[in-house]
């Protein structure tokens, strides 16, 4: 099969989540009109209501960390901050200028 055959064939997730969240809708939308209409069934409105979800692009739990590669830290890169490159920026005139003088 060539690659554009296999794109015509996967789903169009995003699409797919847009039209069954909007079916959703709608259908308690309706559900909640007609419990407004009928004042006996005021206190089973929540139940009434559909509560689906869409079944394409839902991600039960996070990817798998990558191993990092030999030689790196982990975690947030300090260093890299603005703070830190104003004040290292900062270190090196001030020990230019000391260098200077001596």
């Amino acid at each position: 099969m060539s690659r554009t055959t296999d794109e015509l064939q996967l789903p169009d997730a995003y699409g797919h989540r847009k039209r069954s969240a909007r079916h959703v809708r709608q259908e308690a939308r309706l559900q909640l009109h007609q419990v407004v209409l009928d004042a006996d069934s005021i206190d089973d409105a929540d139940l009434k209501c559909p509560t689906g979800r869409h079944d394409l692009g839902r991600h039960a739990s996070p990817p798998p960390s990558k191993v990092p590669k030999p030689g790196r830290r982990p975690g947030f890169k300090v260093w890299k901050t603005p703070f830190w490159k104003r004040r290292r920026a900062l270190w090196a005139q001030r020990n230019e200028a000391e260098r200077r003088l001596a």
